[in-house]
């Protein structure tokens, strides 16, 4: 009886057919045929067939196929025409994507947002609302929908998706409109939320399930396809899934969405079940390296780990998968070297199969990571079992251009390519271990891949993770696993209770629920008998206040026993483990999971003759030369690996070949082969005997004896810090409870030299100014906690940011430091949120806390920690986040550690040195070459104070000094504020922003770092709104900060357009919503808004979105489960981004409706001025904030300022909040028509909006195009004269805008800043009595 595991890559099909009975295994390779991958697959199984001894008389007892299908599908965006059917209210769900724009901190500019798979278009609204405690709030109303659902008709959906609000709790509404869609398309494919994912938070449900609708078709068609073709030769046709278990094709057509990541699946899953199941190695690290990425992927005792999350390309859904990171570095990662910084980067970009490497003949003059392997003799000349001929000189010369590019030699070049791409797989599998709070040390590696098993010896070092093991035949390990994976299935409920409130019973009779569904799909859906059925129970499980849920085992004997206890000590010992704390706080389930299995059948692997003697000469199929830390080593030999039996020892340097891999042995390294067949590389006890290790000439260039450091171990450095920087911002985004941070992600770590200098971060260093202002000593083991911006030169900007500062010391020596801050929900004060809008001085925004010992010589200060929480109303979710804050930064010191001693001193620091440099270098290349000599000046506007005061102007003048300088002076500057707008603007901080959008633009990949500062001179007027004078108010700076990121791309751009963009979002609104329940337990509310980001030289500006790094918004379900309110909508505000070339992203509108008694807070701006278009986009829209009370007799609306404190809410009182839309860019008349249309159908224009564009709308949305020549005609020539020499559209003259402002906004204007008699610290500077002077003669 034999099995056969078939997988589809993107080059090859690989078929690996299993003789149950005695183990015996076949394989081949056909080519791919990616128009329609079953034909690949039959032609594949007619050629493992002419393989087998009884050909003619096999029928296979089943077919196990992994298919990237659904991962191609979602690549290359050729899924199914969806219809996506939400809650009124909701209809941009997929548009405002949490509002997350990944990156760092000027990403936005250049990001190119990907199109929802569901469009606008096509997305329809439902009448009808349930509550999240699975009430009916208002009714489901058929008519109106079914009318609803007429507007798409002619768009003929491939697929529907329904996907309401809290339909994990209450299915009820998704029901009745799957039953209404059915009357209307009766043969059109639906996907209901509740029943492919019904867990909570609405946008990852809602993607999910659109994902599933999208991929239907396409892996339907495939499936159904494929069975027609094979069902001659076998029974049973099973697929791969993302978790690494097979299910029936009648299920992996219901979720096609589960198979998002088949095809990695079975390279883990083929390893679990060969060298964990049968030999001593049970933790293991998977390494499949291809052609165009690496899939790195964990076994603990095992089992592979498995996520909640499924990642392909830019799509994430909440489907079970196999922890598989994705690194874009393959044997085909091109290879360049940025004009500007002169680093080596590997990839992401690919050569791919065709044309491939510059070796393979194709055409392709770029070199790539397998044109390096070839030059160093790791790679033999002919693959493939001699089909391939690679030719060696094409790749030398596309190595030597860049060798000659940075100086190098040919091997120079060559090696340091190997030891970049390295290095990103390294650190991807730091990141991953990490997370888990596991040593990579205890793991051995497993590599394949076509290229995995050249570079496993390599990374084996990098990671001491001894021995590395490369199994047979890697080239088709991912069929293997197909062929050895079991049938399996998992259910999942959401389940919110407090753990402390329910009892062994409750949760035992879910569970029984979900084992019965369980149950019924595996025997009737998947064919496996009861008495074959294997069940695992897990549980989401967090600290209340978190959302992010830790995954932990169940043992139901033991819960039985235990009751509740038995999940708090499984959780608090797993937290304690991945994040080193545990809290004092209540825990909350949020879901449970059953995975069901078909009991394990054990095969037999055969094993290898054991060896009686060395390997025989014909086990050799040649020589070859190696290089290897630029020595060359000559006749080493290339085993052919079927000639290698069990027990034979080969000494490095050589090569193991077989017809889909080669592994290479280094030189000081022995490859041993097992019992199994695999290759067990470990140190060798000496050197080799029959070394040839002699040093060649001119295979490194003669160097001057001064030179610092070379090139390729600085590049390595700075990958190693990129990696401890994003293992920081991994730790204390899963760790911390605040939904400031967990969820909106309101942190920010720091690397820095030993003098404070930032070396990897993205808001400028903290230390040099608390290392000026601290007097006392420090020691290993201390960490210092600061949230006084006074005391740190404005490198923090307000009390809610916590600083958290950690020297780090090799024995006494001091290596370097590393820094994180978060905004804290609360600091004490009078206001809830500590952030008053109306505070008049620091004393009022809340607790101050001077540079402090938080710990010292490793001891915490418990008295210390006391009086901090005990002045705060949130103390347990500062006190979690602090420790997450602690956490990330003792992560960061062990990397310091390891790169200290891994490069030894010398190294380490020159190569931080030549980090530092390589900024300063670029900096000043692009001041020369992109900034012109002229000054150029902008200015921007604060339209209030929260006092009635204003507009506040911030004005900057940007000129080239002569000694090479880059100046920013902000003389024009409005004076401090009495009330809490001011900013003390930090100068390093500033800077670094600078930076950023500099190198951003011109080399992505490079770490920016401190090393520019030097170039850059800031002055700022002391006194004024940007550099205030203690104890002036902080609280509400955020507006100020923003409008810092709109006026550097003001100055930027004027001159260079590559740095221009409109004005916008670059805010961070707050609404703070607190107060007591009924039942007397405390809440507080703080949430960061989001809005239309500007138009950009490279696109529209995203809607609903912020540009500030890793800002995401939280959740509207989790909203409505934890505050007493209710979310009614939270869409984008139609026309509110600026016409443009391209559109500046469209705001939002959100209607926050009260469920219970309390008061709300506001910081908020641009109610007065617009965001200023640019290079003829014009404005974009205000925001605006109504109160809409029940006042008896009807509604009652209140237009509230944008800066309120203290603002009593009743129940069933509403609040609208409207946030500002971005900037447009480019002449509006220029953007096509089409567009214009396209964006009127999607509601993100409406049709009198387009004639903004000169466009003008059929009522069936199409143009009419006569009428829109002469609209624009008539625009063109009302634009008054030099209209084209005009930079930036501020909507007018502020003068003007404040005549207007009653009648426009329901507000009154604020009166002028020089109208109000300054009085404070301000008052005796030159600075601010000549202002006054000026404004008010």
């Amino acid at each position: 009886m034999y099995s056969l595991g078939v997988d589809v890559g993107g080059t090859f099909t690989d078929l690996v057919a299993l003789d149950e009975q005695s183990g015996s295994i076949w394989h081949c390779k056909v080519h791919s045929t990616p128009h329609d991958q079953s034909v690949g697959v039959q032609s594949g199984i007619e050629r493992i067939l002419s393989k087998l001894p009884d050909r003619e008389s096999v029928a296979f007892r089943t077919i196990n196929h992994g298919t990237t299908v659904a991962t191609n599908t979602i690549l290359e965006q050729n899924g199914a025409k969806v219809a996506l059917i939400v809650t009124e209210g909701y209809k941009d769900i997929l548009q405002t994507r949490r509002s997350h724009v990944p990156g760092g901190l000027a990403a936005w500019i250049t990001w190119k947002m990907p199109g929802p798979l569901a469009p606008l278009d096509l997305t329809v609204e439902t009448p009808g609302r349930i509550g999240i405690d699975g009430k009916e709030i208002r009714q489901f109303d058929e008519q109106v929908f079914a009318q609803r659902l007429k507007a798409i008709v002619a768009e003929k959906p491939d697929a529907f998706t329904v996907s309401l609000l809290n339909s994990f709790v209450n299915s009820e509404h998704e029901k009745k409109a799957l039953s209404t869609i059915r009357k209307q398309f009766p043969n059109t494919p639906i996907s209901l939320s509740c029943e492919v994912q019904p867990e909570i938070m609405e946008y990852e449900r809602t993607i999910t399930t659109v994902a599933n609708s999208y991929l239907h078709p396409r892996v339907a068609g495939y499936l159904e396809k494929l069975w027609d073709k094979v069902r001659g030769r076998t029974k049973c046709l099973n697929v791969l899934r993302s978790d690494g278990g097979l299910c029936s094709i009648s299920l992996a057509c219901q979720l096609p969405v589960t198979l998002a990541l088949s095809g990695p699946a079975g390279g883990v899953a083929g390893i679990a079940g060969t060298i964990a199941s049968h030999t001593e190695y049970k933790n293991l690290i998977t390494l499949d390296m291809g052609g165009t990425s690496t899939d790195v992927a964990l076994i603990k005792n095992g089992s592979p780990t498995i996520r909640r999350t499924t990642t392909v390309g830019d799509l994430v859904v909440r489907t079970p998968s196999i922890d598989v990171k994705t690194v874009g570095a393959g044997g085909g990662s091109i290879v360049h070297v940025p004009e500007l910084t002169k680093a080596l980067r590997v990839g992401p970009q690919s050569a791919g199969a065709d044309p491939g490497p510059a070796c393979y003949g194709r055409g392709n003059v770029k070199a790539t990571v397998t044109d390096a392997n070839l030059v160093l003799g790791y790679l033999p000349g002919k693959i493939l079992g001699g089909e391939f001929h690679l030719d060696v000189d094409v790749a030398r010369d596309v190595i030597q251009k860049l060798a000659d590019n940075m100086s190098l030699s040919l091997y120079e070049m060559a090696e340091g390519i190997l030891r970049v791409v390295n290095e990103t797989m390294y650190g991807t599998i730091r990141v991953m271990t990490v997370e888990q709070g596991l040593d990579p040390n205890v793991f051995s590696l497993v590599a394949f891949g076509g290229a995995g098993p050249m570079h496993a010896n390599a990374l084996g070092i990098l990671l001491d993770t001894f021995p590395v093991i490369v199994p047979p035949s890697p080239g088709v390990l991912s069929a293997r696993g197909a062929a050895l994976t079991r049938l399996r299935l998992e259910v999942s409920k959401t389940f919110i209770y407090v753990l402390e409130k329910t009892s062994s019973e409750d949760i035992f009779g879910a569970y029984q629920t979900l084992k019965a569904e369980a149950s019924e799909k595996m025997s009737n859906e998947q064919g496996v008998s009861v008495e074959n059925h294997q069940y695992t129970y897990q549980a989401d499980v967090r600290y209340t206040g978190q959302a992010i849920n830790i995954t932990i085992d169940v043992d139901i004997p033991l819960l039985k026993e235990e009751g509740p206890q038995h999940l708090r000590q499984t959780f608090e010992r797993l937290h304690e483990k991945l994040y080193s704390f545990r809290v004092p706080s209540n825990l909350e389930l949020v879901n449970l999971h059953i995975i069901i299995e078909e009991k394990k059948t054990a095969f037999p692997i055969p094993l290898l003759q054991a060896a009686k003697s060395h390997p025989p000469p014909e086990a050799a199929s040649g020589s070859t030369t190696i290089i290897y830390q630029l020595k060359e080593f000559r006749d080493c030999p290339m085993w052919d690996r079927t000639q290698l039996l069990a027990g034979h020892l080969l000494c490095g340097p050589c090569l193991i070949t077989e017809i889909d891999s080669t592994t290479t042995i280094l030189p000081g390294f022995a490859a041993e082969i097992d019992k199994y067949g695999n290759i067990l590389i470990q140190r060798a006890a000496g050197k080799p005997d029959a070394v040839d290790n002699v040093p060649v000439k001119g295979v490194a260039k003669d160097k001057p004896h001064n030179e610092q450091l070379d090139p390729i171990t600085v590049d390595i450095f700075e990958s190693a810090l990129r990696s401890a920087r994003f293992e920081m911002d991994a730790l204390v985004t899963r760790a911390a409870m605040s939904p400031a941070i967990r969820e909106q992600q309101d942190e920010f770590p720091m690397i820095a030299e030993p003098g404070g200098l930032m070396i990897a971060g993205q808001f400028g260093s903290f230390i040099p100014d608390f290392l000026a202002n601290w007097s006392d000593s420090i020691e290993p083991g201390d960490v210092f906690l600061t949230n006084d911006p006074y005391s740190v030169g404005g490198a923090i900007s307000h009390l809610n940011d916590w600083l958290i500062m950690m020297p780090i010391f090799f024995e006494d020596k001091m290596i370097g430091w590393a820094a994180n801050f978060g905004h804290m929900t609360d600091n004490g004060g009078d206001v809830p949120g500590s952030l008053p809008n109306c505070a008049s001085s620091i004393f009022e925004d809340g607790l101050q806390i001077p540079p402090t010992k938080l710990v010292s010589a490793g001891k915490m200060n418990d008295s210390v920690t006391e009086i901090l929480l005990r002045n705060c109303r949130m103390p347990e979710w500062n006190r979690c986040d602090v420790m997450a804050l602690i956490a990330a930064c003792n992560t960061a010191k062990k990397r310091l550690l390891e790169l200290y001693n891994r490069f030894g001193s010398r190294t380490y620091f020159l190569a931080i040195k030549e980090l530092l440099h390589r900024n300063h270098r670029a900096v000043s290349t692009l001041f020369e070459t992109a900034i012109p000599k002229h000054s150029v000046y902008f200015e921007d506007w604060i339209d209030d104070d929260g006092k009635g005061t204003g507009p506040w102007k911030i004005a900057c003048t940007m000129s080239k000094q002569r000694n090479g300088q880059l100046k920013f002076d902000f003389d024009g500057t409005y004076p401090q504020s009495s009330s809490s707008i001011n900013f003390l603007l930090s100068h390093s901080m500033f800077k670094m922003f600078v930076g950023f959008y500099l190198i951003a633009v011109y080399d992505p990949g490079n770490l920016v770092n401190d090393g520019f500062h030097e170039l850059i001179d800031v002055h700022v007027p002391l006194g004024s709104l940007l550099n205030p004078i203690r104890p002036a108010a902080l609280s509400c700076r955020t507006h100020l900060l923003g409008r810092v990121l709109d006026l550097i791309a003001g100055l930027l751009g004027q001159k260079a357009p590559e740095f221009m963009t409109a004005g916008g979002f670059s805010d961070s609104p707050h609404f703070m919503y607190s107060g007591y329940k009924e039942s007397g337990e405390w809440f507080q509310l703080y949430q960061i808004g989001m809005g239309g980001i500007p138009a950009r030289p490279h696109g529209d500006g995203p809607d609903g979105h912020s540009l500030w790094p890793a800002f995401k918004s939280i959740p509207n379900e989790l909203l409505e489960l934890q505050y007493p309110l209710r979310i009614e909508s939270y869409k984008l505000m139609t026309d509110s981004g600026g016409p443009g070339l391209y559109r500046g992203g469209n705001g939002l509108k959100i209607c926050y409706h009260f469920l219970d008694q309390g008061e709300i807070s506001i910081h908020d701006d641009r109610w007065l001025s617009y965001p200023c278009g640019a290079v003829g986009g014009m404005p974009g829209g205000r925001s605006r904030k109504v109160l809409v009370r029940d006042s008896g007799g009807g509604r009652k609306r209140k237009v509230l300022g944008s800066k309120v404190d203290h603002v009593r809410v009743e129940e069933g009182d509403l609040l609208e909040w409207i946030t500002w839309g971005g900037g447009g860019y480019g002449d509006p008349l220029k953007r096509a028509p089409e567009v214009v249309a396209l964006d009127v159908r999607r509601g993100l224009v409406s049709p009198a909006g387009a004639a903004r564009y000169g466009v003008f709308i059929n009522e069936d949305c199409t143009v009419h195009k006569p009428r829109t020549e002469r609209l624009r005609e008539k625009v063109r020539k009302a634009r008054p004269p030099g209209w084209e020499n005009r930079i930036f559209d501020r909507g007018g003259d502020m003068d003007d805008i404040r005549a207007k402002a009653l009648e426009e906004t329901g507000l009154e204007a604020p009166r002028y800043p020089w109208e109000v008699l300054p009085r404070g610290p301000m008052s005796g500077q030159k600075y601010i009595q000549d202002w006054f002077k000026k404004h008010k003669g």
